[in-house]
């Protein structure tokens, strides 16, 4: 089991590694079903058919919905226009088979999960190895001084708003953490100005160095009331960004896989969710009238949330908007935001019976990233039924 789990990483990333692991597996299980069907999926990004159809004739796998799936697949991906549309064909024509409870399936392959640090040829410059380090967080241990640097002179705001993120990820205590968040944000801060042109961008200063589960004072209300007229939530575009990051980590193993995650980093998610925290933690001290007011803020920052188009973004806006109008009482208000909350787990619900990201085929999860990155929500939409795949 280990070993195939093993593989289908390996398989992900479309590292040749992947077919010894996989001889190993099968060596040692020949009937193994999971082990199977990563192999199949190896060889059928390999181009060895004659492969794939060995895999799947074997009796554990070959009357599974797996199995099925995969022969649907193999039948239709070499006249297909690309992977991604050739698996959805597929998976439609057999009748949208669920896949949620799979135990055939490797585990998913997470937005954030870092499948390899190996690369598929050489780096023409230096210019990779900030965004792999924030990428790689944990690589920045021993070089703690080098990192502080990149730092200081980062003109990149969502490379910097990564880099934010992963350190919020660390315990509190951690030395990385303590060591480098405060110079992020003092970057960060530096590159907002006194006029921040971005949400995003006015709410990390407006939240630097302070208590994430202190109330708020009357003073920072106001001054929130000041940061929540800025329109915009960040720039550049996420899809700007993946495509930068997609440039600079080229020469990586699944590069659009971690372009992908980075720009998900970008998004600055745990902002929305840092200041969800600090008004739940508000609520007991204020007046009804504050409490009105507060959620009147909320409610805005979750509509510049939720005018960006990827799920975390949704997600965070939405968690906002429904604690904002729990507290302003409006109730069409919090009933439009229920309404949103189920179509949006629909949307994920119907990626997860498809098993999108538990399929170990790497030009499959390679081609789903640049559409995610433009816009995710009618990337979902399209397995729920809403839409053409794009």
């Amino acid at each position: 089991m280990e070993l195939t789990q093993k593989a289908a990483w390996f398989s992900f990333a479309g590292d040749s590694s992947a077919s010894l692991q996989l001889d190993l597996a099968i060596k040692a299980a020949p009937s193994y079903a999971p082990a199977r069907l990563v192999s199949a999926c190896w060889f059928m990004q390999e181009g060895r058919w004659d492969l794939v159809r060995e895999d799947l004739s074997v009796s554990t796998i070959k009357d599974t919905p797996e199995g099925r799936l995969l022969r649907e697949l193999a039948e239709r991906q070499p006249r297909a226009p690309d992977w991604r549309h050739a698996f959805f064909d597929a998976w439609t024509a057999l009748g949208r088979p669920d896949f949620r409870k799979s135990t055939l399936l490797p585990v998913p392959l997470e937005w954030n999960h870092l499948i390899s640090t190996g690369f598929t040829r050489s780096p023409k410059d230096e210019s990779w190895r900030f965004p792999l380090a924030v990428m790689h967080p944990g690589s920045l241990e021993q070089d703690q001084q080098w990192a502080l640097e990149q730092v200081r002179v980062s003109p990149s705001v969502p490379l910097l708003m990564a880099l934010r993120e992963q350190l919020y990820s660390f315990e509190e205590q951690a030395p990385l953490r303590r060591f480098l968040l405060s110079a992020v944000e003092e970057r960060l801060g530096q590159l907002a100005g006194s006029s921040p042109r971005t949400l995003q961008l006015a709410l990390a200063s407006f939240l630097a160095g302070g208590s994430l589960s202190a109330p708020f004072t009357r003073q920072e209300l106001e001054t929130l009331e000041k940061i929540v007229s800025v329109r915009e939530w960040k720039q550049p575009s996420s899809e700007q960004f993946f495509l930068e990051m997609r440039g600079l980590v080229g020469m990586m193993f699944a590069p659009g896989h971690h372009a992908l995650a980075m720009a998900t980093l970008a998004q600055g998610a745990s902002l929305g969710l840092s200041l969800l925290g600090k008004a739940r933690a508000s609520k007991a001290h204020l007046s009804e009238d504050e409490q009105r007011w507060m959620g009147r803020l909320l409610w805005d920052v979750g509509a510049r949330l939720l005018e960006q188009r990827s799920r975390l973004e949704w997600e965070t806006g939405l968690r906002l908007q429904m604690f904002g109008s729990e507290l302003t009482q409006h109730v069409p208000s919090r009933e439009q935001c229920i309404a949103l909350w189920v179509e949006l787990g629909k949307w994920e619900e119907a990626v997860k019976q498809a098993a999108y990201y538990r399929w170990p085929l790497a030009p499959l999860v390679e081609e789903s990233c640049a559409p995610r990155a433009r816009d995710e929500l009618v990337w979902m939409q399209a397995f729920a039924g809403k839409g053409a795949l794009p």
